[in-house]
């Protein structure tokens, strides 16, 4: 069989390291101190690319998955280059700290890209000088603070760590000593978004030997100082810089550039035109360059390059994925547009490229998780991607993939948009199988949407949809982990706040489906619905809507569940309880499933005998006599809106004579489930030892006879049917 896109297992490489690095104290390292310290084991040697791995692994994991906490002291154990060996890093956002730089100042680092690290200070940029004689490719992208000193008065007692810190980063000043005297080896620096306040020609002048140079939104009041790299720079990026006659004239003197980008976010905020003559000019003088990047800017006179037809843009799909691919790390609002076409692409047309795209799509939701407008579109476009158009090409591990970053989006952007796409896409998965190796998280992050008394109404409905599909057909323990998270309560406050609104609407229902389910075979949950208020909602709804099928077989589906547990019914022997459960036996809801259902809920009740009746009305034998009545309205050929995946609780109500009423709706049940299902419920049926109690019914002389002429039919049923290899699991 070939194989799906994006099958290919992990390495041993990744599984291991994402292994060390989620049992640190168990692999590589030990705690010291009583401050629970961690320490590399003294036998622990490891080799610069395993080093590399686990750093960057680290930053990843942080970042993407909600399960992986932050370790403290982390970088630590890579303080002594004699045990450990790191070279390539590429750390980001606010989890790096000036502490962490200082860790690892004596390694020999080649690569360092710091990215947004907005809690890096100059304190941390005088750690980058003792990387001055092996570094040779250097990012400070976004890093808006590490040029600058915290300056302010030390802290008083009792004063706010945060918001002091917060204070003095405002009240910072330019670091004036830093200096890249000594770098010799840097060719590749990026200083994307450098402050206004820094001079950027004094900061670069000790750098000769640049091969490659970013500024992007940097202020260039002198742009002639770059023409000290003329013979050597063969990329330059300038995207967001205002461009200038100036500019463009330095530019055009720069003889051994591969690589130009003057691109801006947004032609809006430029004075500058873009002319023909301008553009000829640039493509004549520089004669070596490969890609130009002039996107965002007003062009006049029809400018066009014929030879450049391969670059990013909005044409075709290739051009939308090189755009996401080439916009994601640095560029989030250009590569959201990007993000916005291939949305319309996979809606509208087709994506002929899916793994591409879909791995694209993750990466922009993984960098940038709180960036409103890439959640937004990349959920959205996540949706489509994964919809049965595309389905068949999905391996199991892209799916799951997709699942991970779309909890992830649910579970850091409290936003009403990114919500709804998010259970969307969810929607788009063979619900409990493609969530179950998610399950905790998946449940937990519902019932957290479905907290608020006042919810979006769409996400609301969707939300309850997932909950009800989430707990069907999983087993008990699951259930009961769930009921544990509070599904019971939030299903029931959901249902409170329908009825005061007075409607019944699809949350209404679902709520009390997924009460259903979760209740089955599980008495925890069944005790909880009862502590939590549920009979009385239960009245209520009956109530208030007394013509609502769907909800009547609902509920009754679920007490049916409740009446199961001995210990729990008690609290349903009430005379309200009875009067209600009596009047339900002559209901037409949903064919016989409501009054079914009702009879269920009595025969339990009646198989715990006459002692227990305590009431003088209604009577129980009035009651069994309504109960007979009922049974024998039934077409026993009725297609059934039901599901058993054990016939324990029906059996248990065989052989027994304190309630012939009960092993009469028993074997009535058994009766039209095998005679309807044969394939399904006779396996069953045979494997739960039904036929044995089925012969005991024929011995008991406190049988009716209709009820032994029933058994007998049940057990020809299952003598006749041949044993079908069917899974009857389910």
């Amino acid at each position: 069989m070939a194989s799906k896109a994006g099958d290919d297992p992990d390495s041993l490489m990744s599984l291991c390291t994402v292994f060390c690095l989620k049992n640190l104290r168990r692999t590589m390292c030990y705690s010291e101190g009583e401050r629970n310290q961690l320490q590399l084991r003294p036998d622990v040697f490891l080799p610069g690319e395993i080093c590399d791995r686990l750093v960057n692994v680290y930053m990843d994991l942080v970042h993407t998955d909600s399960d992986f906490e932050q370790q403290d002291g982390f970088f630590q154990l890579f303080s002594d280059p004699r045990s450990t060996r790191l070279t390539r890093l590429q750390l980001r956002e606010d989890l790096v700290r000036d502490r962490d730089l200082e860790a690892i100042g004596k390694q020999d680092l080649m690569e360092l890209h710091l990215s947004c690290c907005s809690h890096v200070t100059a304190r941390g940029l005088r750690t980058l000088c003792s990387f001055r004689h092996s570094l040779r490719s250097l990012s400070l992208f976004g890093c808006s603070s590490i040029f600058f000193r915290k300056s302010g008065a030390p802290l008083a007692a009792g004063e706010d760590q945060d918001e002091a810190e917060e204070e003095r980063l405002q009240q910072r000043t330019v670091d004036l000593d830093f200096s890249f005297q000594g770098f010799n080896r840097l060719r590749l620096l990026n200083l994307g978004g450098l402050p206004a306040e820094l001079d950027v020609e004094t900061l670069l002048r000790p750098l000769p030997a640049l091969t490659s140079l970013d500024l992007s939104a940097v202020h260039l009041p002198r742009p002639a100082f770059l023409t000290q790299w003329k013979e050597r720079l063969a990329s330059l990026v300038l995207y967001n810089v205002e461009l200038t006659e100036e500019l463009i004239h330095t530019l055009l003197q720069m003889s051994r550039l591969r690589h130009l980008d003057i691109s801006r976010e947004n032609q809006r905020t430029s004075k500058f035109k873009m002319t023909r003559k301008i553009l000829s000019s640039i493509v004549q003088s520089l004669v070596h360059l490969v890609s130009l990047d002039i996107s965002g800017h007003i062009m006049l006179d029809n400018c066009t390059v014929p030879a450049f037809e391969d670059v990013t843009g909005s044409k075709n799909e290739d051009q939308i994925l090189n755009a996401i691919e080439a916009y994601t790390e640095q560029r989030p609002e250009l590569a959201h547009r990007a993000i916005n076409q291939l949305f319309d692409i996979a809606r509208i047309q087709h994506c002929s490229q899916l793994l591409r795209a879909l791995q694209l799509v993750i990466t922009a939701l993984k960098t940038h998780k709180y960036d409103k407008s890439i959640q937004v579109t990349g959920s959205a476009a996540l949706f489509y991607l994964t919809n049965t158009e595309y389905r068949s090409d999905q391996s199991v591990r892209l799916r799951r993939q997709v699942i991970q970053v779309v909890l992830n989006g649910m579970e850091q952007y409290q936003e009403v948009t990114v919500q709804r796409n998010c259970c969307l896409t969810l929607c788009n998965f063979s619900i409990p199988e493609e969530l179950e190796f998610q399950y905790h998280r998946v449940n937990l992050l519902l019932l957290k949407i479905l907290e608020p008394a006042r919810q979006d109404d769409s996400i609301q409905r969707i939300a309850v949809h997932l909950c009800n599909a989430l707990v069907c057909q999983v087993d008990n323990d699951h259930k009961e982990a769930v009921g544990k998270m509070g599904f019971v309560k939030t299903m029931l406050n959901l249902i409170q706040k329908k009825l005061q609104d007075r409607m019944c609407d699809q949350v209404m229902e679902f709520s009390w489906s997924a009460l259903w389910n979760i209740t089955d075979e599980t008495p925890d949950n069944c005790q909880m619905f009862l502590e939590c208020n549920g009979m009385n909602l239960f009245l209520d709804c009956l109530k208030e809507f007394p013509d609502k099928q769907e909800l009547h077989r609902n509920m009754l589906g679920l007490l049916g569940n409740v009446a199961e547990v001995k210990a729990l019914r008690p609290q349903l022997l009430t005379k309200q309880f009875i009067t209600v459960f009596s009047e339900l036996l002559d209901s037409k809801a949903d064919g016989i499933e409501v009054s079914y259902n009702a009879c269920g809920v009595l025969s339990h009740i009646m198989f715990d005998g006459s002692d227990v009746w305590t009431m003088e009305e209604p009577k129980r034998s009035h009651v069994m006599d309504k109960m007979w009545a009922a049974i024998q309205s039934w077409d026993v050929s009725s297609r059934r809106n039901i599901n058993y995946r054990s016939f324990e609780p029906i059996l248990r109500l065989l052989p027994q004579s304190c309630a012939p009423v009960s092993q009469h709706w028993a074997t009535w049940a058994l009766y039209n489930l095998v005679s309807v299902y044969p394939s399904k419920y006779c396996p069953l049926l045979i494997k739960e030892g039904g036929v044995i109690l089925l012969q005991k019914v024929l011995e008991l002389e406190s049988s009716h006879q209709e009820t032994k002429d029933m058994a007998r039919k049940v057990m020809e049923q299952c003598e006749n049917f041949k044993e079908d290899p069917m899974d009857t699991s389910r």
